[in-house]
């Protein structure tokens, strides 16, 4: 997809992930897909994405660690983060802001409510 802009989605659930992956191709974006939080923070360094979607419950890093470290290196602190995770505990909404979280949705969401979020913070 030359010229889309660049999506990393950082979701460990593949079912999850090819309905995410659906949704921005169909909206012309391009999905880089990494499914532990380890990978994540390097992906994140490597491909400089327009946007971070990232879900919480993820095997080696949690994604609360994986926002904090990418909002605090100076290459990556400028990429907006969506939370999209199951977790809808207010407790978990206030730790992802706590960590750097631009924005959080709950899963399960609708695709227009996604792009929305999503052209807030790349438009």
């Amino acid at each position: 997809m030359e010229g889309a802009k660049k999506i990393l989605v950082v979701e460990d659930e593949k079912n999850i992930i090819l309905g995410v992956k659906t949704c921005l191709e169909l909206a012309n974006y391009e999905a880089v897909v990494v499914q532990d939080g380890e990978k994540a923070i390097e992906a994140a360094v490597k491909e400089q994405p327009h946007l971070v979607l990232l879900d919480l419950m993820l095997p080696k890093v949690d994604g609360f660690e994986v926002c904090r470290q990418l909002k605090s290196r100076e290459e990556t602190k400028h990429i907006p983060v969506i939370v999209l995770t199951a977790k809808t505990a207010e407790e978990d909404r206030e730790k992802a802001r706590a960590a750097g979280a631009d924005s959080y949705m709950t899963k399960p969401f609708r695709p227009e409510e996604l792009w929305q979020e999503i052209e807030r913070f790349i438009a």
